[in-house]
């Protein structure tokens, strides 16, 4: 069969023409490419910029607020779920179009056959080049690169960005306020669904059945039990108050601090200047070891430590580590205006869930409280509410909600009642009736606790009527 070669000339004269628009195809799709991988890139770059801002940066635009920048920047965080929102709408859209983009590109590069029999073998073949290419250069150039370069450049990123924020967020701001509605719908749903309902009571009471029949005792449960509430205890819980705290002024002798360390077996005190609220750290008992037969005029200034202060609301395991961290065993409880209102010790703590912890040089002291019957209960005034609560066999936070304040029996009397009372004074406390059975002018010295049973009231059976 002869070849016409009219048809020849014809290829010849149209194979520029088609080559040319073969080209100009690819060029157009990878400047369309290039393009997208940059927006993409600067999409994905600003969420890291936007929510990496510190406060030293946030505190710059703040100064700079007359600037249109700084004012864009502050607007669009003042909005972080739409901000949010508005950065992930346009980075999916630029990343499906990149998607397409590159795919159409991939297709005009690659072979139309491979030479296998089936042509699903060459689709499949298209499919995993076109997948694994994309995802790696939008990994690299759209993902890991921008973010790591933004995270050390976010103010400069955010700026850029701010102008087509703006416009972006006022493009998208129907979307964007279905998916933040639809989000906050969603989480509050969540949160409902996984809010504990279990109590301390339930957990406590589920304590007690678990180890009721077995080889644990009392002492055992009362721990896990101490264990349960150690996060809810605050220092001015288990401080020693004030009035107790055994310290030294900074202006007395070296034989005065021997003597207050012989006299008082503590292992170490608090040095005050001017008086007690001026706290200038703690001296130690062993750090005096190695000058024992001093001079009077001994300068033991130079062994004082740091002391380390703490608020009367602070919870003990909080606390606890702060001891981890500073090395040390005592802390100074102050409130808020400074004042010293006692001191912490790393003893104090561990006692929450051991219980009380005798050495040799302590003194055995007896029951702060007295029972009566099931009912009745007589305590000092100076024992702390959380105190009461284990002896009444209640939660410790029972009376959070009356004390106002108030760490000791006699501190929620005077509370409720608004002044110290008159012996044989009761005032009820929810179920219970707090009975002043001792006082002085200064001081409630002894309260009698009743729990009410059928509304009858077991009054004390002598008390005097004299203050």
């Amino acid at each position: 069969m002869e070849t016409d070669p009219s048809h020849i000339y014809d290829f010849f004269q149209l194979a520029p023409l088609l080559l040319i628009d073969f080209n100009t195809g690819i060029l157009s799709n990878a400047l369309v490419i290039i393009a997208l991988l940059c927006c993409s890139g600067l999409l994905s770059g600003s969420e890291v910029a936007y929510f990496s801002l510190g406060n030293k940066e946030k505190s710059q635009l703040k100064e700079d607020s007359q600037s249109d920048v700084a004012e864009r920047i502050l607007l669009l965080l003042s909005t972080p779920r739409y901000l949010l929102s508005t950065i992930l709408i346009s980075n999916n859209i630029v990343n499906i179009a990149l998607i397409l983009v590159s795919g159409s590109l991939i297709n005009q590069l690659l072979p139309e056959h491979w030479g296998f029999i089936s042509q699903q073998w060459d689709f499949i073949i298209d499919g995993l080049i076109t997948v694994g290419l994309v995802t790696f250069i939008l990994v690299l150039f759209g993902e890991v690169a921008p973010k790591v370069y933004a995270n050390q450049n976010s103010l400069q990123i955010a700026k850029v960005m701010s102008r087509p924020f703006i416009f972006l967020q006022k493009l998208f701001y129907p979307l964007s306020w279905l998916l933040v509605n639809s989000t906050q719908f969603v989480e509050n749903r969540l949160a409902r669904i996984n809010q504990s309902t279990v109590s301390q009571e339930d957990i406590a009471s589920a304590i007690e059945l678990t180890v009721k029949g077995n080889k644990y005792e009392k002492q055992d449960v009362d721990m896990l039990k101490s264990i349960l509430r150690f996060g809810n205890t605050s220092a001015a819980e288990i401080m020693k108050p004030r009035m107790k705290v055994i310290a030294l002024d900074l202006n007395a002798t070296f034989g005065d601090l021997v003597h207050v360390f012989r006299e008082e077996s503590y292992s170490r005190i608090p040095i005050y200047g001017e008086d007690l609220d001026d706290i200038k750290g703690i001296i130690h008992a062993k750090d005096l070891l190695g000058h024992i037969g001093s001079k009077e005029d001994f300068n033991w200034h130079d062994l004082i430590r740091p002391a380390l202060i703490t608020t009367e609301k602070r919870k003990i395991d909080d606390l606890f580590q702060d001891f981890q961290e500073k090395r040390t065993h005592m802390a100074i409880v102050v409130d808020e205006y400074g004042g010293t209102e006692g001191i912490v010790t790393l003893e104090d703590i561990l006692e929450e869930i051991v219980g009380e912890i005798q050495d040799e040089f302590d003194i055995p002291e007896e029951d702060n409280f007295d029972k009566i019957d099931d009912f009745t209960f007589d305590f000092d005034g100076e024992t702390p509410l959380i105190e009461v609560c284990k002896v009444l066999n209640i939660q410790p936070d029972f009376f959070d909600d009356v004390r106002k304040g108030a760490e000791t029996i006699a501190g929620l009397v005077l509370v409720i009642n608004g002044t110290i009372p008159n012996i044989n004074t009761s005032v009820v406390c929810k179920q219970y009736q707090l009975i002043t059975i001792k006082a002085s002018e200064r001081k409630i010295e002894k309260i009698r606790v009743v729990l009410q049973k059928k509304n009858n009231i077991n009054l004390p059976s002598s008390v005097s009527d004299n203050k």
